[in-house]
């Protein structure tokens, strides 16, 4: 596992929320060249770190320094259940009606007695 340093930081983010170079470089209010200068190492810092971090929807000081919070590791296991949500929906579109009804009914079930699947 390569070193965390701010280029594999940023790297790893973008991949995490399936972002490119230029949504992020929209979201944080800089150039994408800006962007890719960051995630090859060749700037070491921005004077938009603050706003990076946002755009990313991570921690500034996770960010910054790779000293993780309980927020962002609150944050990375949100981001981990939302992708496992939309592939959750994506697998049931594809099935057929009587199945998706048949999978709904058996989750509000399981809901409503409180006991998983």
């Amino acid at each position: 596992m390569p070193p965390m340093n701010l280029a594999n930081r940023i790297k790893l983010r973008i991949s995490e929320l399936g972002l490119t170079q230029e949504s992020v470089a929209n979201r944080a209010g800089i150039s994408q060249g800006m962007v890719y200068k960051l995630i090859s190492g060749n700037a070491k810092s921005t004077s938009k770190l603050v706003e990076l971090a946002s755009a990313l929807e991570c921690d500034l000081e996770w960010l910054a320094t790779g000293k993780t919070q309980a927020r962002e590791q609150a944050a990375q296991y949100e981001t981990s259940a939302k992708l496992t949500v939309k592939q959750l929906k994506q697998q049931l579109a594809n099935q057929p009606p009587n199945i998706q009804k048949a999978i709904a009914l058996e989750i509000m079930e399981s809901l409503i007695d409180g006991k998983p699947g």
